[in-house]
């Protein structure tokens, strides 16, 4: 017999693969859950991955900032940031980038903050599969200032987070934009000693921040504007280090961009923990991933020296502002009613 509650859409089940529809934190929110990873998905705020959890390790992978934002309480800023409104409600999580990358930007006369405006939004979803073996959940949401409508398909089957994904146009206009993902690993996973797993040989670009914050900041570890290939960067005397080793905190912080790269695999392995996190995606869309590694570094707003936390990128285009991909030819494209796809999957495996 299929019994399903008052408002929660799904079958209750406590056993293999389950989902709930609940209020949590101020978030309206989508629970999935499998026997290895459960999920916490804000409807709220952008289908933002609140929660990321290891059941075996009982771990969230994530890594989290300000309490306040994670638990979506108001607030009214005194001003309005010049970069935009994406790092006044950011506290670490799994976002979504589209239609603008790492800077703020004018197109076609709509004005779009740093990473765009998905995150910032409230997404609706329809559930597609709720069985004990699987469970897939879409979630989609209208970008409001760019036609473009942006579809999720999240499938959770057992270690592994799979997203299926479109991005439609819904106008009658040629439309050019970046588009990403956004995660942030923290806590325990990457202690001193995580390895990074990338194709050896993957082309390395450290972007320039001038004209950024960054320019205040003498945390930055590597040397902006040089080029290497994985697992070598040049630090900021410009002498070779290897990055595949996650390290103690040191107060530096810093960006190596891999791409275009002829493998789109990166993993996280944690020997200690026994446990990898691979995340795989489509590098016909993404060609590029950004990664970001913090080790108590970015003395200044938002992190102010306190935090430890490495993402993971993928990504249309390297860290330039969508008007310089419009340039370079690294913009997506989408004509009159046209839409493309993309996927990527995560998981989450024992060693």
């Amino acid at each position: 017999m299929t019994i399903k509650g008052p408002r929660d859409p799904f079958t209750r089940r406590v056993s293999g693969h389950y989902g709930r529809l609940s209020v949590w934190e101020g978030h309206e929110i989508i629970e999935m859950t499998s026997p290895q990873i459960h999920l916490k998905v804000s409807l709220t705020r952008g289908a933002e991955i609140l929660e990321l959890r290891s059941k075996k390790l009982d771990l969230d992978l994530l890594w989290h900032g300000q309490e306040d934002i994670v638990r979506y309480r108001e607030g009214v800023q005194s001003t309005q940031a010049a970069i935009g409104n994406f790092l006044d409600h950011f506290s670490g999580g799994w976002q979504e980038v589209l239609p603008a990358a790492n800077f703020p930007v004018d197109y076609k006369g709509a004005s779009f903050g740093a990473h765009g405006e998905v995150a910032l939004l409230s997404w609706d979803y329809r559930i597609l599969e709720d069985r004990e073996e699987t469970i897939s959940v879409e979630f989609s949401v209208n970008l409001r200032r760019m036609p473009l409508r942006l579809i999720r398909i999240m499938t959770l089957t057992n270690g592994e987070l799979r997203f299926d994904e479109s991005v439609e146009n819904l106008s009658g206009e040629e439309m050019e934009f970046q588009w990403g993902q956004h995660l942030v690993i923290g806590g325990p996973f990457i202690d001193p000693g995580m390895e990074i797993i990338v194709n050896p040989g993957e082309p390395i670009e450290v972007p320039s921040y001038l004209g950024s914050s960054y320019d205040l900041d003498s945390t930055y570890r590597f040397k902006p504007d040089s080029n290497s290939k994985w697992p070598n960067a040049l630090d900021g005397s410009g002498q070779v280090v290897d990055v595949s080793t996650f390290g103690a905190n040191d107060g530096t912080d810093g960006h190596v961009i891999l791409g275009p790269m002829s493998k789109s695999s990166v993993t996280f392995r944690n020997k200690t923990l026994q446990t990898d996190i691979t995340l795989e995606w489509d590098k016909k869309v993404f060609p590029y991933c950004w990664i970001w590694m913090v080790f108590g570094g970015v003395k200044t707003w938002p992190l102010w020296g306190k935090e430890r936390l490495i993402t993971l990128e993928p990504f249309s285009s390297p860290v330039i502002p969508l008007t310089e991909a419009i340039k370079q030819d690294k913009a997506l494209i989408l004509g009159a009613k046209e839409s493309m796809k993309t996927w990527v999957s995560f998981k989450l495996e024992d060693i």
